[in-house]
């Protein structure tokens, strides 16, 4: 088929979707609904998942993150999982002893650690004069947490290991924490009572980064005490997570020997699996990527749904301008017109309908996506460039598709029947 051809098919077919706009309109809503689906949820997605690649690359990319249950969890844990012993001070210490890729080992205890099947205790009420806060997270730690978890200091110092060892009454706060306690004074020195114990002040730190969709950054609740004077007040509590930063390019070989040693120590048999969890930001993301994978399997089958409803429309109304157009069908094949060229026609009218219904669904898609990242700037929305391919190819595709019938259906009528038709 000619250029000249296409040009003039493509031009009739935009005199008529515009001497019924309004038909138009309504037959192109499915699409436009299709592909807004497709690359609205596609930039929620990204911006989600930039967000968490940002906040646990942001605590460092050297780091392997231990515990004893699944850090992502997706439904009820078998009783083997649930049975696992805890991760211990004493593991810690042989991993910073046997693991020679590590660099840097911090282990810790949080008071309200939320375990699988259990309501998490409510966490302790952190006070100074008249203002209190009722969200704060205790946290037991030790002074190498500064480095391991990437939490600069913004105000004064971080505790030290005599502090430590010494069981001194000091905390470091984050973000929130002194805007609850102190909104309007240095709190550096100090004295704050947390569940019912009082602390000197030492140190701040920076705000950390928002969360998915712009929402509280837990870490920026912590209130950060030294690891014996935790312990001395929670003796019971046990649940450690380990937080191990490695030399720079062994990665591979530390995760290795980390295992070798907590397998060694937990008892687990030669070919029995890990009781234990090991996590790094790359197996963090891949698994977020999985979930993603998963909701946009959801979204391709309601954009389906709704490319299918579109495309009917499409068809009736192709149906209805065919047999409209009967008696300019008739004269087209009387001067010469060949079946290709009705087949030309109303192919590409229908595909012009579902491709306007396509750039219409892209341009909401994008506006929606600059909304929200004007209202929520920590989240930045971005339409991948295969969502938006996907959805306009997805568009045109169904203009071939639904519009292929009526096409072959006007190229076969007779002409000397089309031209009697009243």
């Amino acid at each position: 088929m000619s250029w000249s051809s296409i040009k003039e098919n493509t031009t009739l077919a935009m005199a008529t979707l515009l001497a019924h706009k309004f038909r138009a309109v309504l037959t192109i809503m499915g699409v436009f609904i299709g592909v807004l689906v497709i690359v609205s949820v596609a930039a929620v997605l990204n911006g989600f998942r930039q967000t968490v690649v940002d906040n646990t690359e942001g605590f460092g990319t050297r780091n392997v993150y231990l515990w004893r249950y699944p850090f992502i969890q997706t439904g009820k844990l078998p009783p083997e999982v649930l049975n696992r012993k805890p991760l211990t001070i004493d593991d810690a210490r042989a991993i910073q002893d046997d693991v020679s890729a590590a660099e840097y080992v911090h282990a810790g205890l949080l008071y309200n650690m939320p375990m699988p099947g259990q309501f998490p205790p409510p966490p302790p009420e952190a006070k100074y004069r008249d203002h209190s806060m009722g969200r704060a997270r205790l946290i037991g730690g030790f002074p190498v947490s500064e480095i391991v978890l990437n939490v600069p200091v913004k105000e004064g110092r971080y505790f030290s290991d005599s502090e430590n060892e010494h069981r001194a009454k000091v905390c470091v706060l984050a973000f929130n924490v002194v805007e609850a306690l102190f909104p309007s004074e240095d709190p550096i020195g100090k004295t704050i009572t947390v569940a019912g114990q009082e602390f000197t002040v030492v140190g701040t730190v920076e705000k950390q980064r928002a969360g998915p969709f712009g929402s509280e950054n837990q870490e920026d609740n912590n209130i950060v005490i030294p690891y014996w004077t935790f312990h001395k007040m929670y003796p019971t509590l046990e649940d450690h997570f380990i937080v191990v930063r490695m030399r720079e390019g062994r990665m591979k070989e530390g995760k290795e020997q980390i295992e070798q040693v907590l397998r060694r120590r937990r008892n687990v048999p030669l070919r029995a699996d890990d009781n234990f969890e090991m996590g790094t930001a790359d197996s963090f993301i891949s698994a977020f990527d999985d979930i993603i994978g998963g909701v946009f399997v959801v979204m391709i089958f309601i954009s389906s749904i709704a490319f299918v409803v579109g495309g009917v429309g499409v068809m009736n109304i192709m149906l209805v301008a065919v047999t409209e157009r009967t008696r300019e069908i008739g004269i087209r094949k009387a001067v010469g017109a060949k079946r290709s060229d009705i087949i030309w026609q109303f192919l590409i009218e229908a595909v012009t309908l579902t491709g306007a219904g396509g750039v219409g669904g892209l341009i909401v898609g994008k506006g929606f996506a600059m909304a929200v990242t004007a209202i929520i700037p920590s989240l930045t929305m971005e339409i991948p460039y295969w969502a938006g391919a996907v959805g306009f190819l997805g568009s045109l595709t169904v203009g071939v598709v639904f519009g292929m019938w009526p096409a072959v259906k006007a190229a076969r009528l007779d002409p000397i029947a089309a031209l009697r038709y009243e």
